[in-house]
């Protein structure tokens, strides 16, 4: 069945952009800005229960105040007709998802420019505003027509008072995508903090470069298990990429651990081995006794 055109005051809508579990993203032009934006506007299914609605806002409303070159801007917010929305920049450009799609995986070299984009990004986002975003994928990374890797999708995070202490149960209770979650949002113990972010993001790094998943597996209780399970760990990236350095593939595997703890305690640990990467160097070893989703070289030698 064709997606009805929502009618919102002010926004001629033109076509569909792209889906999400819960809202439509359109292209669309809006006068009063009187420039092209996108428009996610939540399915009329959704707005049954007040928890998706909140959750939708509260994404809106971090977009919104978060001013980053970064960040994909959000710019207004609301309900009409019944139907939830918001307007944000349109980002004339592709995902990272759709990039490995057509080329399998990508080089070292732009996968750095993505961590470091992200980094710089989420670092502010963290510092100014308190938001995590709880959904790095290749899906909500994009390029630009200008070459700029932006964010989209934040605010999850506020919004994940249901999460659940096992990973028993539905999947739907938990935020994230199976796929790339931290343990961190599995065990929903404490309270999350940018290491969640870092470990979505190595778990991300890590398809792109090898074009394979860190747990493919089509079992999403299963993937979430995997990444809190110690015994559970990913071939070492150069075994699917042999071009990979040694460095950044130090540098996966230090984002990537189980224990946040031994994880890097922030984005600007992230962006200094980055760097340190850049320049053909090795970042310091893992922490003693940590255990990573990605497994190390064997009789690695710095």
């Amino acid at each position: 069945m064709a997606e009805r055109v929502p009618k919102i005051p002010g926004v001629r809508f033109e076509s569909i952009a792209g889906r999400g579990g819960m809202s439509v993203v359109w292209k669309a032009f809006h006068q009063r800005l009187n420039r092209t934006v996108a428009v996610k506007v939540m399915n009329e299914e959704s707005t049954r229960t007040g928890q998706e609605i909140r959750q939708f806002m509260e994404e809106a409303r971090a977009m919104t105040a978060i001013r980053h070159p970064g960040v994909v801007h959000g710019y207004e917010a609301d309900c009409c007709n019944g139907r939830y929305y918001f307007v944000m920049d349109y980002v004339g450009g592709y995902t990272f998802a759709s990039l490995l799609g057509r080329k399998g995986r990508i080089a070292e070299a732009d996968a750095l420019i993505i961590c470091d984009s992200v980094a710089e990004a989420l670092g502010y986002a963290w510092r100014e505003h308190r938001v995590i975003h709880c959904d790095i994928k290749p899906e909500n990374i994009m390029v630009d027509a200008d070459g700029l890797v932006k964010v989209t999708d934040l605010g999850l995070c506020r919004v994940m008072s249901n999460r659940r202490k096992s990973v028993t149960g539905p999947v739907e209770e938990i935020i994230g995508t199976p796929a790339y979650m931290s343990p961190d949002q599995i065990f929903a113990d404490q309270p999350l903090d940018p290491r969640c972010d870092i470990y979505c993001l190595g778990a991300s790094l890590y398809h792109l470069v090898t074009g394979h998943m860190l747990f493919p597996d089509d079992d999403n209780d299963a993937t979430l298990k995997a990444h809190v399970d110690d015994a559970a760990r990913a071939p070492y990236p150069r075994s699917y990429a042999p071009t990979l350095s040694p460095g950044f593939s130090r540098m996966l595997i230090k984002m990537c651990e189980k224990d946040r703890e031994k994880r890097y305690a922030g984005w600007d640990e992230v962006l200094a081995d980055s760097r340190l990467v850049q320049q053909g160097k090795m970042p310091p070893p893992p922490p003693p006794g940590a255990v990573s989703s990605v497994m190390d070289e064997p009789q690695c030698v710095a």
